[in-house]
């Protein structure tokens, strides 16, 4: 009895030496199992998968006003416009990439024509060609630009022009090197305007509207064949052609004698006109393979004068004078004759 009472105490102190033991290690495990638990629970709130989960997709009414790239402009290479014309467009202020919703609207806020456009990656528009609606009457509209997730707005004014410009000349027939006077109106103010003769791609000396869009000036008709051209007039800007007929014509000059019989010892002299203006002219005596006996000017009409001091040394009887100018190579004669010296009466003697 005494045995199994000491082996049983002996099992009882065991058992509480192991429960002591228990006691004891149990703080220190159950403070690594919270730190490990700390620690996992930290990776995982940090990983990208669980920073995704937890922002929102698109910003809250509570998060911070959106940033752009500075105020919101939208801009036009030109502000006045015609149906042959588009619309240039800039813009900045936007977000990076952001679409843009651009409409024209008329002073009633009627919206004409809408495009959707897309911001680069600086919130900037850069020069975008849309055509301007077919519809527009002349008159001033405005283009509006909507930042479709910024909803940033801006907008700007054009002017539409739909009326042709007119152009009228002084004279719709000249020669080559005449100076021919035209006006017009209808352009956009201060545009260059181009003008072009016939097929010609190279243009005429350009002129500005002033800034009622009117025009006025002088263009020298160039050395060109006799026939009908078209002369046509461009707005640099408006790109709208307005055409007149216009005529050139050949030269023609005629020549006259201040005499057409000459005695032994009298000059010649004559009035001619229809040269080139400012053109040399050559005169020749009996035909043209020989050495000119005059040369002559023609003033900035195309006339020449001769006084009658001129002597056709050598020419007897029928002659023939040919004038021929150096630029527009039109030529015109002239005859003339020479008397023969009167021979003196046989003296008779009395035998």
């Amino acid at each position: 009895m005494a045995r199994y009472v000491s082996r049983r105490s002996a099992v009882i102190a065991a058992f509480v030496v192991i429960l002591f033991a228990a006691a004891v290690a149990a703080p220190s495990a159950m403070a690594h199992l919270g730190g490990w638990l700390s620690n996992h629970s930290s990776a995982t709130s940090d990983s990208p998968r669980a920073a995704a989960s937890q922002a929102p997709a698109y910003p809250s009414a509570t998060s911070e006003p959106l940033q752009g790239t500075g105020p919101a402009s939208v801009q036009l290479v030109t502000q006045d416009l015609t149906t042959s014309t588009q619309l240039h467009l800039t813009a900045s202020g936007f977000l990076p990439k952001e679409r843009l919703v651009v409409t024209v609207e008329d002073p009633q806020r009627h919206a004409y024509e809408q495009v959707t456009l897309v911001a680069g990656k600086d919130g900037r528009l850069r020069d975008t060609s849309v055509a301007a609606p077919a519809q527009l009457a002349s008159g001033s509209y405005d283009v509006l630009g909507v930042g479709s997730t910024s909803h940033r707005t801006a907008s700007v004014t054009f002017r539409m022009h739909d009326i042709p410009p007119v152009v009228a000349l002084d004279a719709y027939t000249a020669t080559p090197g005449q100076a021919v006077g035209f006006t017009g109106n209808g352009f956009i103010p201060g545009e260059e305007i181009l003008i072009y003769l016939g097929k010609a791609t190279a243009p005429q000396v350009p002129v500005s509207a002033t800034d009622t869009g009117a025009i006025s000036g002088h263009l020298t008709v160039p050395s060109l064949p006799a026939a009908t051209y078209t002369l046509t007039f461009v707005g640099s800007i408006s790109q709208t052609p307005i055409s007149v007929g216009f005529s050139i014509q050949g030269y023609a000059p005629w020549v006259v004698l201040n005499r057409y019989t000459l005695s032994s010892g009298q000059g010649l002299g004559f009035i001619g006109q229809g040269f080139a203006p400012n053109e040399p002219v050559l005169v020749y005596l009996n035909g043209t393979i020989t050495t000119p006996v005059l040369t002559l000017t023609a003033d900035s009409s195309g006339r020449i004068v001769q006084q009658d001091t001129w002597m056709p040394s050598g020419a007897s009887g029928r002659n023939v004078l040919t004038f021929v100018g150096q630029w527009s190579k039109a030529s015109t004669v002239a005859e003339f004759t020479v008397q023969p010296s009167a021979q003196p009466s046989p003296t008779t003697t009395s035998p």
